[in-house]
C-alpha cells in the first residue's frame, strides 16, 4: 500500500495542470484517510501502524514541497488526535 501511496503522491506533485491549492487539497484528503487508518489501527490488529505512519510521513513531505505548513497546528486542534 505504501508504494501505491507514493505513486499517488508523485502523480499529484507532477501534475502541473492543476493549481497548487488543488494538489494540496488532494494531499490533505489522503492525509485524512491515512490518519483514519492510523486511528483504526489502535483498535484493530489488522492495520499495520508502521505502514500508516510511513504514509503520513510521505504525505507530509509532499505537502511541505508544495509550501503547506499548517499540519502541526491542525493536528493539535483536532479532537481525534492520537
Amino acid at each position: 500500500m505504501t508504494s501505491r501511496t507514493n505513486g499517488q503522491i508523485a502523480e499529484i506533485l507532477k501534475d502541473e495542470s492543476r493549481s497548487k491549492e488543488d494538489r494540496i487539497s488532494d494531499l490533505l484528503t489522503m492525509r485524512q484517510d491515512a490518519r483514519a487508518l492510523q486511528r483504526a489501527g489502535t483498535e484493530s490488529p489488522m492495520v499495520n501502524e508502521d505502514q500508516t505512519s510511513s504514509q503520513l510521513r510521505e504525505i507530509d513531505l509532499a505537502l511541505e514541497k508544495l509550501g503547506h505548513d499548517e499540519l502541526q497546528e491542525a493536528d493539535e486542534k483536532n479532537a481525534a488526535t492520537l
